[in-house]
């Protein structure tokens, strides 16, 4: 056998696209850049191969030419989407609020440069030499420079992008906002295909061929083919699941980590310790089933947490680091023994971390802090604080935004158990309706554009935002907030704003068929009660939806309505992302709002309408909110 080994480096390859696609196939989350060390052929192998050094690992790429290297990636190697990237020599982090990018320096944590992105970034990916990074709020895919942190280009691809990851050519993105995966081309981000996932995609991680996509508002994790872009399968959590965010595939095990949070939505005698539940999920990935006896139960292995939204796997894949949004900690599992190994207090809002190659250091991203926390792994302690942004709002609405998303305060919630954000995602809904509230079953609200809309509550039983003690008191078993930080949190929330309708994204027109279902919002009387600008009135009325709430469709599972006939008018605006609707979650769709759950004509004259008319209709109330002159133009 005859055979040729050419040791190069980087700048000795002539063709620098072929090493960039070589070392762009290989660039993995909290690895440094690679470097090529060897082309190799042979006669038993007459296609080029190379081994690819990247701290203590090999990798192999195969290719007819280094103009297209595919990369061979061994089965243990992984990936998956982040808000916060390291290599040995720096980190970059994604804060929404602030609507930046930023890269520090490592070990130091000096600031190298921050960039204001113009919109809410979300999850980056890393090409060296550039980032991508996801535009919750204006649908975008930003690509920027890696090192100076210029944006190269922005480019629409549709409603809440959530997760990006580059896999050679291709970037995948979820869409939060259209329960969407995309996969675009990498350099010109145009869409190769597309395929329809659960409710509000997120987090995804890949293994081999298989790309593995969990939800916020779904508690099936779905797993895809990578090249054509297939559902191959799909996973259940089980037991009311929501809030994933971010999904860990074990390197040398067929095992994937969903960290998550149970909502006991059936539980008729509610306390704060079972209402919901902190869980790290399991699941075989060759099986494609759910591990129930491998389930991490945070609270019962660790001290009382609340809200996992992230985890990452120790070097050597024997430890699970779990950081937790509302109690600001991490835990840290052992899963030979499934014991806690440590509990570390961090910053606050902790929404996801990273292991250094070395493992010797865990870094956690804190977005209300706004800052990184740097934990040594065999000490289980934080070492150092890296100022990441500066937050320049009114320090009343930073308290506010504080109080909003912990749990960690005894005058929030008793043992850390649970927070507003713990069923108002980010000021949003869970999408669930609990079946033992006080009233009865109750659909959760969004508090996006609650501001002057009050009384609060299905049942108007609470005047304002300064009411809400009682539910730290009471269902939170809280000590209770002082007026001062009611007031703050109070304005916190006042400053949350509608999220824009997929149909309105990139500077979409309302649409006439959205304008003539305007029309006939006013002819069949809905304006009567949902007046623009709020599209509320603020007042109590029966439109006869006061009836028993059946748990099955069967109708077994009968639950009374408890506080009367007569509900608080809802507003109408972001009314796209918050099915299902009516007080108690009934209706799946307008559809049914509008038909199927209005047989008395009490919630609108709407039993004479064609088809037509019913899908205008429906597409007007779809583009809610409208702006200042569309309200204009359509009710004066």
């Amino acid at each position: 056998m005859s055979k040729r080994t050419d040791n190069v480096r980087d700048d000795q390859i002539s063709n620098e696209v072929a090493a960039g696609e070589i070392v762009r196939s290989i660039n993995t989350i909290g690895l440094p850049t690679p470097s090529i060390e060897s082309i190799t052929h042979s006669s038993d192998h007459p296609i080029p191969t190379g081994t690819v050094n990247s701290s203590t690992r090999q990798y192999v790429f195969d290719s007819t030419n280094l103009d297209k290297a595919n990369l061979i990636v061994p089965s243990y190697r992984v990936r998956r989407t982040a808000r916060l990237l390291i290599t040995n020599y720096a980190l970059w982090a994604s804060h929404p609020s602030t609507q930046t990018i930023t890269q520090l320096n490592l070990p130091n944590g000096e600031l190298l440069w921050q960039t204001n992105v113009h919109c809410e970034p979300v999850t980056v990916s890393r090409v060296s030499p550039r980032l991508l990074a996801t535009c919750f709020d204006t649908g975008e895919v930003i690509v920027i420079q890696e090192n100076t942190g210029k944006i190269l280009n922005r480019t629409f691809v549709g409603n809440g992008p959530f997760g990006i990851l580059v896999v050679g050519d291709g970037v995948f993105v979820t869409l939060n906002g259209e329960s969407s995966l995309l996969k675009l081309e990498l350099d010109s981000l145009a869409q190769i295909s597309r395929a329809e996932t659960g409710l509000s995609p997120s987090g995804m991680a890949i293994k081999d061929r298989s790309l593995f996509v969990v939800h916020r508002s779904d508690d099936d994790v779905m797993v895809f083919d990578i090249h054509s872009l297939d559902q191959v399968g799909s996973i259940e959590l089980g037991g009311q699941s929501v809030m994933g965010e971010s999904i860990t595939l074990h390197e040398s095990h067929p095992r994937a980590y969903v960290p998550h949070q149970r909502q006991n939505v059936a539980n008729m005698a509610r306390l704060f310790d079972t209402t919901v539940s902190p869980v790290v999920g399991v699941l075989d990935t060759d099986d494609l089933v759910r591990k129930v006896r491998e389930t991490l139960a945070l609270d019962s292995i660790d001290t009382p947490v609340g809200m996992p939204t992230a985890a990452v796997l120790g070097p050597q894949g024997d430890r699970l680091y779990v950081v937790n949004a509302a109690s600001d900690d991490v835990s840290v599992v052992s899963l030979s023994q499934q014991p806690s190994i440590g509990h570390i207090v961090v910053g606050q809002n902790p929404r996801d971390l990273a292991i250094s190659s070395s493992g010797e250091l865990a870094y956690t991203l804190n977005l209300v802090s706004d800052d990184i926390s740097v934990i040594d792994t065999n000490t289980l302690e934080v070492v150092n604080t890296f100022p990441l942004v500066v937050d320049t709002r009114p320090i009343l609405i930073q308290e506010g935004e504080r109080l909003f998303f912990t749990s960690r305060p005894d005058e929030i919630a008793k043992d850390n158990w649970m927070s507003c954000a713990s069923c108002h995602f980010d000021g949003g809904t869970d999408g669930q309706t609990w079946l033992g509230t006080v009233g009865g079953p109750r659909n959760t609200p969004i508090l996006r554009g609650i501001a002057s809309t009050e009384p609060l509550h299905w049942s108007a039983d609470r005047a304002d935002l300064l009411t809400f003690q009682q539910t730290f008191t009471g269902l939170m078993a809280g000590t209770g907030l002082s007026e001062q930080k009611l007031e703050a949190l109070a304005q916190y929330i006042n400053t949350l704003q509608p999220h824009s309708s997929p149909l309105r994204l990139n500077g979409k027109d309302l649409s006439v068929e959205a304008r003539r279902g305007g029309q006939i919002f006013k002819s069949a009387g809905c304006l009567v009660c949902h007046f623009p600008p709020l599209f509320t009135d603020q007042e109590r009325h029966d439109v006869g939806t006061g009836t028993e709430f059946y748990d099955h469709p069967d109708e077994s599972g009968k639950i009374l309505e408890v506080m009367g006939v007569a509900f608080d008018t809802p507003s109408l605006r972001e009314l796209w992302s918050t099915p299902p609707f009516l007080h108690d979650g009934r209706a799946s769709t307008l559809r049914e709002v509008l038909v199927k759950f209005n047989p008395s004509e009490n919630h609108g004259n709407t039993a004479t309408l064609s088809e037509f008319e019913l899908v205008a209709l429906e597409t007007f109330l779809l583009s809610l909110p409208l702006s200042e002159n569309e309200v204009q133009e359509i009710f004066d």
